[in-house]
């Protein structure tokens, strides 16, 4: 049984492999994180709520128009897939690069 003044016990935590995977990693290194090209400009973005890619039912390309996002979840989709930064921590369905 741990004593409440015991500093070390309390700093010590314990990381179960898949969420330290998850801790370390950030969205830059995910598949679902690409390019969005739009007609003047490109972003990156997130394709992880598309569920064509997020299913794995097809590969999940390095470029994606536009108009293809939102021909599949529309515009709330795709403000949805812009939100994400490249340094964000990564979410439950990360899957890194090869």
């Amino acid at each position: 049984m741990a004593s409440k003044d015991n500093t070390l016990w309390e700093k010590h935590r314990l990381f179960l492999p898949e969420m330290r995977n998850l801790a370390i990693h950030r969205c830059k290194d995910c598949i679902f994180f690409v390019t969005i090209q739009g007609k003047s400009e490109a972003k990156k973005g997130c394709l992880v709520n598309i569920r064509a890619y997020n299913s794995r039912r097809e590969k999940v390309p390095d470029t994606v128009q536009v108009m293809d996002i939102v021909r599949r979840v529309g515009l709330e989709g795709l403000e949805q897939c812009l939100k994400n930064s490249p340094e964000n921590t990564a979410c439950i369905r990360f899957h890194p690069r090869c």
